[in-house]
């Protein structure tokens, strides 16, 4: 059967006399069964056992060379394959590859050094600079001689001769636009003007450690010392106030995002639970703002079955300088992958939305409320997902997602606060923070203030475990998510071309919303190709937003 859609593995013939026959036949009718097998995801463990004890019975007893000749339509998930995908692509010759002039693409030869071996994501991986994908670091060695100011115009050799199979992109200069959405305050009111940027950079050991999920993308494109200068070009040419990155990748701060902080940007970072390797930051530019607080969000809850991953978020509280008195409140998150695990990332949501009400609210004595609120990341959630849908709306049904974790071990209600704070705040008390209880493994409250016995009782049980999931921030997108003619935003490719990244901003506030970076159509997105390419060097697109900040009439 010929399918384009089906990926497709070819077996080179080579030396057959070498070759006994049954082994032939054993390999013919694995070769006739691969097309069937690897597109799917689910597949049997006895079929991927006997694939790979074939692979090792041609390539330990006969001098055939196994490589792959195309991967179409892979998925772009940042999950494991089988190991038989990783097991051919690690077989692959170079050489044979560069003589076989009809393949259109060619997958990065691996040093003999390295580790074959693929484990799941929440695994301990560790960049190295041995992989193909990676290319070392920002800085230039000086024992180069060259100068690290100077772009680097050619190609490796090797790199060249794969580009010369490989038509280039052709994105339209137009591709991304600043769209008008709102008018500028034409009154005499003291208004202040400042852009919002939010990228998912794609960590350099995510992308060496699951190289298979980039095969079709070329392999300069690939290469950190590549994707480092056009990350920093295009966040240049963005020039954002406020800049929220996820995937920053922590053995690059130093080597690379310090960079921003030698143009006049102060950085907030937090690094992922556990073994991983990246986080999320927020930077914004010292000349504008003042940073009054800052906390870190960790979705790891030893009390809840639930939340036992290690995904975080950054808060930051900024005072604009030509606004004195006036804060806003930022805060970026990256949450869980897994699209069969909504009821992870929609409990992770509830966290960050507890914790941003408490730390946005205010009470100077006349009056109370939550300072403006700006919320951005890579959700890993599309439009009609439960944790859109209470961004959106406000509440979402959740039964469905619920499991046996009870969220009054760590007293965070249905409506995304702390109890302890919402109590407070009903008895007018100042806030009590020795009465929360979620877990952070840079700050521990001490047990034994945390008495219950004087704010707790069988009443509040309703708050908790209850169908429904509110909050009470107001928010609203700064994408519509759709076009006006019905077609789908898109902001990167899982499966198909999806919206996963978004900001939010609270619209009963002093914000409004002027501008924002135009969003493709999952139609449009086909001249992208695939992501990284020459000229979007992440495997997300950027989201931004113009907002104008008025006076707040309560500010202290």
């Amino acid at each position: 059967m010929h399918d384009s859609h089906r990926s497709t593995v070819v077996l080179e013939k080579c030396r057959p006399s070498r070759r006994p026959k049954d082994i032939t036949d054993k390999l013919t009718t694995a070769a006739e069964q691969i097309p069937y097998i690897i597109p799917k995801i689910f597949i049997k463990k006895t079929d991927i056992n006997i694939f790979c004890r074939l692979l090792k019975i041609v390539t330990d007893n006969t001098y055939c060379g196994a490589h792959v000749r195309k991967f179409a339509y892979l998925s772009r998930k940042k999950s494991c394959l089988p190991q038989c995908l990783a097991r051919a692509s690690c077989l692959h010759t170079g050489l044979l590859l560069r003589q076989k002039k009809r393949l259109r693409i060619k997958i990065p030869t691996f040093h003999s050094g390295a580790s074959t071996t693929k484990g799941q994501m929440s695994d301990e991986s560790q960049p190295t600079d041995n992989h193909a994908s990676f290319g070392g670091t920002f800085e230039v060695s000086d024992s180069s001689g060259e100068d690290t100011s100077i772009v680097e115009q050619k190609y490796d050799s090797e790199d060249a001769k794969s580009e010369h199979h490989r038509r280039p992109t052709k994105i339209p200069l137009n591709f991304r636009t600043w769209e008008t959405v709102g008018k500028k305050t034409d009154s005499d009111e003291t208004t202040f003007r400042f852009k919002v940027v939010s990228y998912n950079v794609l960590a350099q050991y995510l992308l060496e450690y699951h190289p298979y999920l980039y095969i079709d993308c070329s392999p300069r494109n690939l290469k950190w010392k590549h994707r480092s200068r056009r990350l920093y070009q295009e966040i240049r040419r963005l020039s954002p106030d406020i800049l929220c990155l996820q995937e920053v990748q922590l053995s690059h701060l130093e080597t690379f995002y310090s960079k921003f902080e030698n143009i006049g940007y102060q950085g907030v970072f937090k690094q992922k639970t556990g073994d991983r390797q990246d986080g999320c930051a927020i930077y914004f530019k010292k000349s504008l703002f003042d940073l009054d607080d800052q906390i870190s969000v960790e979705f790891f809850q030893p009390e809840l079955p639930i939340l036992n991953r290690d995904n975080i978020g950054v808060i930051v509280k900024l005072s604009p300088k030509e606004l004195p008195g006036s804060s806003i409140v930022v805060a970026t998150t990256h949450l869980l992958y897994n699209p069969k695990r909504t009821d992870v990332r929609l409990a992770q949501i509830k966290i960050l939305l507890a914790e941003i009400d408490r730390f946005a609210y205010f009470n100077n004595g006349r009056e109370s409320g939550h300072f403006p609120v700006i919320l951005t990341g890579d959700f890993n959630s599309t439009p009609e997902s439960a944790v859109i849908k209470l961004l959106d709306r406000g509440r979402v049904r959740a039964s469905s997602l619920r499991d046996n974790s009870d969220w009054k071990r760590i007293g965070v209600t249905d409506n995304c606060q702390h109890l302890a704070v919402y109590l407070n705040r009903q008895q007018g008390c100042p806030p009590n923070f020795n009465k929360i209880k979620i877990h952070n493994s840079e700050y521990a409250f001490d047990s034994a203030d945390a008495d219950e016995s004087d704010y707790w009782n069988d009443a509040h049980n309703r708050m908790f475990n209850s169908d429904v999931i509110g909050h009470s921030l107001n928010l609203i997108s700064v994408y519509n998510k759709f076009k006006a003619d019905g077609q789908m935003e898109a902001s990167t490719f899982q499966d198909h071309w999806v919206t996963v990244d978004y900001i939010y901003f609270s619209c009963r506030s002093g914000l409004r919303l002027l501008e924002r970076l135009r969003l493709p159509t999952a139609a449009e997105c086909g001249v992208l190709g695939t992501l990284p390419n020459e000229v979007y060097p992440s495997d997300h697109l950027a989201t931004a937003a113009v907002f104008e900040l008025r006076r707040f009439r309560y500010a202290s």
